[in-house]
């Protein structure tokens, strides 16, 4: 069985449902009971691929609190193994209080101090080693990591023959893309499998237009490029073929909280089985739809049979090997 190594955001998620979208305008309003869930991207990727039948190994940090013992213990009930996962002695747990509109779109609200301190030292070399494959989620919000950690732990895994992923997070729109490609520039030269959001993707790259992007990331040398539209499905590429891969149509969204964490989990699954990109595309968005119908960023995240079952079951999109 394949195993996968998760390093970057690891938080407590407090999702706060319904919020009227004129809440400052408002003195007060009514929510259903809030309930603290975990949450950031390399731990809901982790607990995707468990979730879908893979070994998934987390690095990230945790405060010495509350909110820390609440995800340790959550992780080691979904299976997730959390040697990686380090205590702060002074720093808190990352908590985001997610406001959820009634048709499932979401606003953060995040306390964030651990983000600057997570580093390649933080990742220690024997979860390396033992992995097949190493993701890291958190591109262009860990300082770290963005400044030289992130390519030095892909150049150790590369040097160890792994394959590695990278995902990008929540960026600074004002900055440049100038500024992005150069800071990240290391890592994406380490980087095989590159899965940003279209967000995400037109920051770093100035462009606005897919082919566009394309062409301005195919210098850096990926094997595989994939773009995540959202509701609109995704774009892949191995900068030979391409495909626009839509998203199924009839999962009506609770919470898209971790919709492309849970989609870049799926396609990792997809490409452990060996399918295609464009297969591996498809049961992706699969996983992604079920997800966002139930609240919490890995809460829908159904197990590997019943997402390869309901593909299969899809007439337009069947034939998923």
């Amino acid at each position: 069985m394949k195993r996968v190594l998760c390093a970057g955001l690891v938080v407590c998620d407090i999702p706060l449902r319904p919020i009227p979208r004129s809440l400052l305008r408002l003195d007060a309003c009514m929510i259903e009971a809030p309930r603290p869930s975990t949450g950031g991207d390399a731990l809901n990727v982790a607990v995707t691929l468990t979730k879908l039948g893979l070994k998934a190994s987390l690095c990230g940090l945790v405060g010495n609190d509350a909110n820390g013992d609440f995800i340790l213990k959550t992780l080691d009930e979904l299976g997730v193994d959390t040697r990686g996962i380090g205590r702060h002695p002074s720093l808190g747990t990352v908590v985001s209080y997610i406001l959820i509109e009634s048709d499932g779109r979401r606003h953060f609200v995040i306390y964030n101090d651990l983000s600057a301190v997570f580093s390649r030292s933080h990742i220690p070399g024997a979860l390396i080693e033992e992995a097949d494959l190493v993701y890291f989620g958190s591109a262009m919000c860990m300082e770290a990591m963005d400044r030289g950690g992130a390519a030095e732990f892909f150049k150790k895994a590369h040097a160890l023959g792994k394959i590695t992923v990278a995902d990008t997070a929540a960026a600074d729109a004002g900055r440049d893309s100038a500024y992005y490609l150069e800071l990240l520039g290391p890592m994406l030269r380490e980087t095989d499998v590159f899965i940003p959001s279209y967000e995400e993707a037109v920051i770093l790259t100035g462009k606005e237009g897919l082919p566009d992007i394309r062409r301005t990331l195919a210098p850096y040398g990926f094997t595989i490029l994939v773009v995540k539209l959202g509701k609109k499905g995704c774009y892949v590429t191995d900068f030979k073929n391409e495909w626009k891969v839509p998203a199924f149509p009839d999962f009506k969204p609770l919470d898209t909280t971790g919709a492309g964490d849970s989609f870049s989990g799926g396609f990792i699954r997809g490409l452990a089985e060996g399918w295609t990109i464009d297969k591996a595309a498809v049961f992706a968005n699969a996983v992604a739809g079920f997800n966002i119908t139930k609240l919490g960023a890995t809460g829908g995240v159904p197990d590997f049979d019943t997402a390869c079952r309901y593909v299969m079951e899809t007439p337009a999109f069947s034939g998923l090997h």
